[in-house]
């Protein structure tokens, strides 16, 4: 265990020394951050205020302000708990480019422990800087003033972190797994952090895109996680919303904001989507060990035949 220890921790020193590779980890939730600040932010708000307006609703600006600053939130959280992990996977290409993951596979450790190392630095680094990210989201609601959280809504929202995290890592360390040059991971970074924002929702809902693209989002484990984190940081605000004008109106309103994901024309509720981010951590994390198992053995094979038949 020390050595697994020392691996796993050699590999997050790797990551967090540089600094480049940290923003850049981050540069998604700073673009979310900023097309809501300079442009979505208001359209939003003006279009909820106006729909309050012909309802004959006023004095919800407060409602409205706090319901638009979480919907940004949620989406800063939700591709940080994807980009983070991404780019932590970049110390495994490194190790196959400079010769250390052969020689990891030639030394005497087991074969498992260079594969585990990356697993729990990946999902460290992923902790460590969503955990961070986190905290700046709750000061930011309690600055702003549109904090409507509970504490088992700050409680949950950093379990679905966790397992996000969890989830993200198993599934990127089984696909950068594949990857042998540190060109093809960065163009996989490239287009993954580009197009994330879109997949889960984070730039604008997911209500406003087509059916096909709607249905499609929903197999991916990202946007189970951003509906996960919105239902728990919006519904403070939706629920004032709702005493407000309506329930009506805040069951519409959720449905445009996406709270629930729309799988060929079923909601899927908040424990589908939970069930769906811990079913693919499950699954590749299985997936990943069969990989490693499969490359493994024509090298058991080999230590096999030359071995005594007494020994074997």
């Amino acid at each position: 265990m020390n050595a697994l220890w020392q691996m796993t921790l050699r590999n997050l020193k790797i990551f967090l020394k540089d600094k480049a590779n940290i923003f850049f980890s981050l540069l998604c939730p700073l673009i979310v951050l900023a097309l809501y600040v300079l442009f979505l932010g208001d359209v939003q708000a003006d279009g909820i205020l106006a729909s309050l307006a012909e309802a004959g609703v006023a004095g919800a600006e407060g409602a409205v302000q706090a319901f638009c600053d979480s919907w940004m939130l949620a989406g800063v959280l939700s591709s940080a708990c994807i980009t983070v992990p991404l780019c932590a996977c970049g110390v495994m290409v490194q190790d196959k480019k400079r010769g250390i993951a052969g020689d990891l596979a030639a030394s005497p450790v087991s074969s498992w422990l260079a594969p585990a190392s990356y697993f729990l630095s990946v999902a460290a680094a992923g902790l460590v800087l969503c955990t961070g990210v986190f905290g700046l989201v709750l000061l930011w609601l309690a600055v702003s003033g549109s904090w409507c959280l509970s504490f088992l809504d700050v409680l949950g929202s950093f379990g679905v972190l966790a397992l996000s995290v969890l989830s993200a890592t198993a599934l990127l360390v089984f696909v950068v797994g594949f990857v042998r040059t540190e060109g093809a991971f960065m163009g996989i970074n490239v287009i993954l952090g580009t197009v994330v924002g879109f997949l889960i929702g984070a730039y604008m809902p997911l209500s406003m895109f087509p059916a096909g693209v709607q249905y499609f989002t929903a197999f991916i484990p990202g946007a189970h996680s951003a509906g996960l984190f919105r239902n728990l940081i919006m519904g403070g605000a939706l629920d004032e919303l709702a005493a407000l004008s309506s329930p009506a109106f805040a069951d519409e309103l959720a449905r445009q904001f996406s709270l629930d994901l729309n799988f060929f024309g079923r909601a899927v509720p908040p424990a589908a989507m939970a069930c769906v981010v811990a079913g693919a951590a499950v699954l590749f994390t299985a997936l990943t060990l069969a990989v490693q198992w499969l490359k493994n053995r024509p090298a058991r094979r080999v230590i096999a035949k030359k071995l005594p038949e007494d020994v074997q």
